[in-house]
């Protein structure tokens, strides 16, 4: 028989374990050239106010995925020449020399992959058109999509791919070239034994990697407590948690597992058999990986999370910085768009509202990390307007309201009801009852700077307003001059008002889509490597189970011989997939909470909806995997008992 003839036969013998490799093959292959093709669609760059910003985000994108895929591929392909160990010394056994196996190798790689090539730019050219269709529709933009094809992300696709094809054929030769025949021969059982008890030692490092995890959990929570001390807890935070990670897949889950299986005191079924007692010793040899799986799914799903609470919150942070339709920086720019808008017809009501600076004592109704902000000495900047320019607000001469209190300032700022507020001027003091708080803004962050404005009588308004310090009545009085657009506002307003040689003004319906696409496109890049990640990582665990369903066929058949139904059988693998995929996940969950929770107000104004849906989503399409692992053991058992 010819070399080729073997290679040939060879390969497709071998074509139903290389399934799910080859598609994730054609997967990656169908995402980076979807993502190159779409960086590539100028048509929409152009529509879009963030083209910038997109072309960044593919560019920082396509970086993450040439990572990701290279690391899966290599990863994947370790597992295969271990797989197949036993197929490669009987090649050298039967008088093929380490070249023709290695001939046989680049041969088979070959096909798969350009194979795999060819099949995924065919499919990433319709998924690039689907996957531009959800972009514009997470940023709101109204563009046909049409089929275009781009040779250049073609070219770069191939010569991504034919990189890789290099590398493998480097770690192939490595391969052959350092293990011996015998090693081939022996190299899967060198497993651990499963009867070997666990010491002192591993329930000491049990403790101490669960305990590091946890500390880990509440250094986060510490985070902006000690804002000046951010960057060694932010450290303190990642050491513990990624190190207590491996130390947990190490030590502590056979520890806990062990206890478990002690509790039975030696009534064991055959679900202990099948999950727990293999499951402590398989996790502690594939610690590193596991870590390796739960920490970077904790990121993705970290910033998956806070990139959708920032996308899930653009409307209400657009209207806390800017209340109005329009702010001008002069009086005149005003008149000039009052008239530009009476021409064209369009109904509008004009704001103009005067605010003083002024100074309160961070005691009291206002508790302020002054440290935390920046800011010197013992008060806070405050806005100070009067009630006289709402109709819906009444208050008394001892009453005032705190407004524009953003979720960010509460992280640093507190407040509390029916407490006085102090403002102070030199020697000049006034203290005035809290009355209630509003977080929605009412004077624009270019007027406010970011500080909350206070709403007092008119009377109170003048009195403070004559009590002013030298430094603050040389400043003069701010003025904020807006119009709001009685009918609604619309791009077509817009439009007709920003042209190049009006006034300068600022725009919430602008501001509300540029940061929309900025955030729309943030998450759209996120969750696209997020989803690449999830997908390799799912399909590496999916290959290990494959390969320990192939090492424990004769234990379903010893089970079987004792007694145990195919159902009992079952239902211990199906524990044993639960664990191994769900341990870490859960891990992976946690981490991305704690995470999320110590910033998340940094993003967005809230958190739980949009942090539950990512994982949900995350944790779903995971599952996926542990289902094809138990279908395929399902297949593994019947055949073993047939």
């Amino acid at each position: 028989m010819s070399l080729n003839r073997i290679i040939m036969k060879n390969f497709f013998r071998n074509i139903k374990n290389y399934g799910l490799y080859i598609f994730a093959l054609i997967f990656s292959v169908s995402l980076y050239f979807s993502f190159v093709l779409m960086s590539k669609d100028e048509s929409a760059a152009d529509e879009l106010s963030s083209g910038t910003m997109m072309s960044t985000g593919f560019v920082v994108g396509s970086v993450l995925l040439i990572v990701i895929i290279v690391t899966f591929v290599m990863f994947a392909n370790t597992i295969f020449l271990k797989r197949r160990n036993r197929e490669l010394a009987l090649f050298q056994l039967i008088g093929l020399n380490r070249g023709k196996v290695f001939r046989i190798l680049v041969l088979e790689n070959a096909i798969i992959y350009f194979g795999s090539l060819i099949v995924g730019i065919l499919f990433g050219f319709l998924l690039s058109r689907m996957l531009m269709m959800v972009l514009l529709r997470i940023m709101q933009v109204e563009l046909s999509v049409g089929l275009t094809f781009s040779m250049a992300a073609v070219g770069q696709t191939a010569l991504l791919f034919i990189g890789i094809f290099i590398l493998l054929l480097i770690q192939n030769f490595i391969f052959l070239k350092r293990t011996r025949l015998l090693q081939m021969m022996t190299m899967n059982r060198t497993s651990e034994s499963d009867t070997r008890r666990l010491g002192s030692g591993t329930v000491l490092m049990g403790i101490i990697g669960l305990a590091m995890i946890v500390g880990g959990y509440y250094l986060s929570t510490q985070l902006m407590e000690h804002v000046f001390l951010i960057f060694p807890l932010v450290f303190g935070v990642l050491g513990l948690t990624i190190i207590g990670t491996y130390v947990t897949f190490k030590f502590s889950i056979a520890f806990m597992l062990n206890m478990i299986r002690k509790s039975k005191k030696g009534h064991v079924n055959v679900t202990d058999v099948l999950s727990l007692t293999r499951i402590m010793f398989k996790m502690k040899s594939n610690a590193f990986l596991l870590t390796l799986i739960a920490v970077i799914s904790a990121l993705s799903i970290g910033l998956m999370s806070l990139s959708y609470i920032t996308y899930y919150s653009t409307e209400k942070m657009v209207e806390n910085t800017m209340p109005h339709d329009y702010v001008f920086y002069e009086e005149e720019a005003l008149e000039f768009y009052e008239d530009l808008l009476d021409e064209e017809g369009v109904d509008y009501e004009s704001i103009q509202l005067p605010t003083i600076d002024y100074e309160a004592e961070t005691e009291g109704a206002i508790s302020a990390d002054l440290n935390a902000l920046d800011f010197n000495g013992s008060t806070l900047n405050v806005n100070v307007v009067s009630e006289a320019h709402f109709d819906s607000v009444a208050l008394g001469t001892n009453e005032t309201i705190i407004t524009g209190t953003p979720s960010v300032m509460q992280s640093f700022i507190d407040y509390t009801l029916n407490a006085p507020v102090t403002f102070v001027s030199g020697d000049y003091e006034r203290s005035l009852e809290l009355v209630d708080i509003q977080e929605e803004a009412i004077l624009p962050s270019m007027v406010s700077y970011g500080s909350p404005a206070a709403i007092v009588d008119e009377t109170v308004y003048q009195e403070l307003s004559g009590h002013q310090s030298e430094e603050m009545q040389e400043q003069g009085v701010k003025t904020m001059h807006a119009i709001d657009i009685t009918e609604g506002d619309s791009m077509d307003i817009f439009n007709m008002m920003d042209q190049e040689e009006n006034p300068v003004f600022e725009s919430k319906i602008q501001q509300h889509t540029s940061q929309l696409q900025a955030s729309g496109m943030t998450m759209f890049v996120i969750a696209f490597v997020g989803f690449a990640f999830l997908v390799t990582s799912g399909c590496i665990l999916y290959f290990k189970q494959v390969g320990e369903s192939e090492d424990e066929k004769g234990s379903y058949n010893v089970l079987r011989k004792l007694g145990f139904s195919e159902r009992e059988i079952i239902k211990g693998l199906s524990v044993k997939m639960i664990i191994t995929f769900g341990i870490p996940l859960l891990i992976g969950l946690l981490h991305a909470y704690f995470a999320v929770n110590a910033g998340w107000f940094l993003f967005g104004t809230e958190m739980w909806t949009p942090m539950l849906i990512v994982m949900g989503v995350y944790a779903l399409f995971y599952s996926l995997f542990a289902l094809l692992s138990l279908i395929h053991y399902k297949k593994v058992v019947r055949e073993s008992l047939s």
